[in-house]
């Protein structure tokens, strides 16, 4: 199978800055990139004339493709390593995220955050109900609160 230009020059990059086990890692995901581009008309003669649009387009696929949160975040880290190692312009590159809305998770002390495509666990739903019924039947037994509603 011929290789494209664009996978030579990949090739070359992760050579200079990256182990073999690396390489051979992030090919794969580059290709897919590649087959993207082809898909939508792009191609660029090397890595440096991607044009960053079509960077941003390819996290909002990766968005709304059928798969796992952390595989679209591996597949575009990939991509964004590979660009990084050819000399592609780094403040670019930090601007290019997958545009998933994020909500802060329910119940947590601390401020930690979900994706929208993760759904409540089964367990922190029974758990939550649980702990308002407790409270609930605590405060109705709580003989100060009876006596404050009396009078």
């Amino acid at each position: 199978m011929l290789e494209s230009k664009l996978s030579e020059e990949v090739r070359i990059a992760l050579s200079r800055y990256s182990s073999n086990k690396a390489a051979q890692t992030l090919l794969p995901l580059w290709l897919q990139f590649e087959n993207f581009l082809k898909s939508h008309g792009t191609a660029p003669a090397s890595i440096l004339d991607i044009p960053e649009e079509s960077l941003r387009t390819y996290a909002t696929f990766l968005d709304y493709q059928d798969c796992h949160v952390d595989d679209a975040l591996v597949a575009l880290s990939a991509v964004l390593l590979v660009c990084l190692h050819a000399g592609y312009n780094a403040k670019i590159l930090r601007s290019i995220v997958i545009p998933r809305v994020r909500r802060p998770v329910q119940n947590r002390q601390w401020d930690a955050f979900r994706l929208r495509t993760y759904r409540p666990l089964e367990y922190s739903q029974l758990a939550r109900s649980t702990r308002r019924r407790n409270k609930r039947e605590a405060s109705a037994s709580d003989p100060a609160h009876v006596g404050d509603s009396v009078t």
